[in-house]
């Protein structure tokens, strides 16, 4: 018979999500590599079952028992390396194929939450996709993919054993561990402290350029951030009010939500890690949402607003192991529309460097006398109305707005990413400064948009 696991609650977020969209890409976590050299098929096809059996997640389905999402382990991982033939295509066909592997929708309850495709266009080069679905994983775990994943390969080329520490606690544990923690003294406390936090807030939503669908589709778009030659300046204004960066970074994001919503209360979300010590060698989604809820009106400055942030995140972490929608009223329908993420530089940036701003390939790394070299694609678009993801990484602070296709034109979230580097180079320059003194659109904007309005 088949075991059955329960799911975490970030899990069960994740399965409304998928039968609410199932065509949807928005939770596919995607990262394509381009490796160069005599790479042996077989024995990558190898190492992908190793990493399958080595993480039950990654070799189960995903279905509902009586109405109840679960996971069901399967003794033979679901998931094998697929070889597609690709001679004489052009690096722009690779491109468009690697995209589209990436974005293929998963079938859960059959195909399981890993997809690995590799293009030949030769036998000495290739482009590798890999896609895992949010309901399995999470950034650390994409890096756990990856780094096993090529620990395997090297092991079957020598012969040797994988250099590899046993991957600590099952994710079931923490499941178990997860569902019990809301009747001890701790979880009461997380509790009290997130209906706090919570009692009366009401989801901030953006002006849309289109109707709100009854039911969400999960496709979008993105538009990347100019934040270089802000980089610096941002680090030494933080610096200067005794502030970290990222929730500087966030209070402009907020200052200009303000603006352009018109309401005196906006709340974001921003994902955080739940992992402990004995969860960091496991692929699974440790993930919680902690609310910001913050009243940017007059008086207040960057620095003033960077600092409630900040508190609050601070706070937030404190009380993350009890997910803070279990402080939210049942019907209500979401909080968080939009929310903002900071990627720090991991192992997954330290083996496979990120691209430089503008270039399509990374620096390339060595295993086994293969080049890889990680490829930027867009990923994870259209989750929420929007979201800021800030990746402070080997090219200094980079940036992307992602954001949901059925709401908005990409030209009015190009609008916004101007308007949120405007106020981000207004808060570098003097964080003491009010939020509300930034103009939301600079003369360009202005003369245009009164060229379209006849003024």
């Amino acid at each position: 018979m088949t075991a059955v696991r329960q799911l975490s609650a970030a899990q069960r977020s994740l399965w409304t999500a998928y039968r609410m969209a199932p065509d949807g890409s928005a939770y596919n976590m995607i990262l394509p590599l381009r490796v160069r050299g005599p790479l042996d098929t077989a024995l990558l096809g190898r190492a992908v079952e190793e990493v399958a059996r080595r993480h039950e997640v990654l070799r189960s389905l995903f279905d509902e028992i009586d109405g109840v999402p679960v996971r069901l382990p399967q003794d033979v991982p679901p998931a094998r390396l697929e070889v597609v033939e690709v001679p004489g295509a052009s690096e722009e066909e690779l491109r468009r194929l690697a995209r589209e592997a990436g974005r293929r929708a998963f079938v859960l309850e059959s195909g399981g939450p890993l997809r690995i495709v590799l293009y030949r266009r030769t036998p000495e080069d290739f482009v590798l996709s890999t896609a895992a679905h949010h309901i399995a994983g999470d950034f650390t775990s994409y890096w756990l993919l990856l780094s096993e994943l090529f620990t395997f390969y090297r092991s079957l080329v020598t012969g040797e054993e994988p250099d590899l520490a046993p991957p600590g606690r099952t994710y079931e544990e923490y499941v178990a561990e997860e569902a019990a923690h809301p009747s001890t003294p701790a979880g009461q406390r997380d509790l009290a402290y997130w209906s706090g936090v919570l009692d009366g807030a009401i989801a901030t939503e953006l002006p849309t350029d289109r109707p709100r669908p009854a039911v969400p589709r999960h496709r979008g778009g993105t538009v990347e951030l100019d934040l270089a030659p802000l980089s610096d300046d941002l680090q030494r204004a933080a610096k200067s009010a005794g502030l970290r960066p990222f929730p500087l970074l966030v209070a402009a994001y907020q200052a200009v939500i303000a603006g352009w919503t018109g309401e005196s209360e906006v709340v974001i979300g921003t994902p955080a890690s739940t992992r402990t010590r004995s969860d960091r060698g496991v692929f699974g989604c440790y993930l919680n949402t902690i609310p910001v809820r913050t009243r940017p009106g007059p008086g207040t400055t960057f620095a003033s607003l960077a600092a409630e942030t900040g508190r609050q995140l601070l706070q937030g972490m404190r009380h993350s192991r009890l997910p803070s929608v279990e402080a939210r009223q049942r019907g209500r329908g979401p909080l968080v529309r939009m929310g903002a993420l900071l990627l720090q530089m991991d192992g997954l940036d330290a083996q496979f460097p990120q691209p430089a701003p503008g270039r399509y390939e990374g620096e390339p790394a060595r295993f086994c006398g293969l080049s890889v070299s990680r490829l930027a694609e867009p990923n994870q678009e259209g989750q929420l109305d929007l979201m800021l993801t800030l990746h402070q990484g080997v090219h200094g602070l980079t940036g992307v707005l992602t954001y949901d296709g059925d709401l908005f034109e990409h030209e009015t979230v190009e609008r916004f990413a101007r308007c949120y580097e405007r106020f981000l180079r207004a808060a570098a320059d003097d964080p003491g400064r009010e939020t509300r003194e930034v103009p939301m659109t600079d003369e360009d904007e202005l003369a245009t948009l009164l060229a379209l309005g006849g003024g």
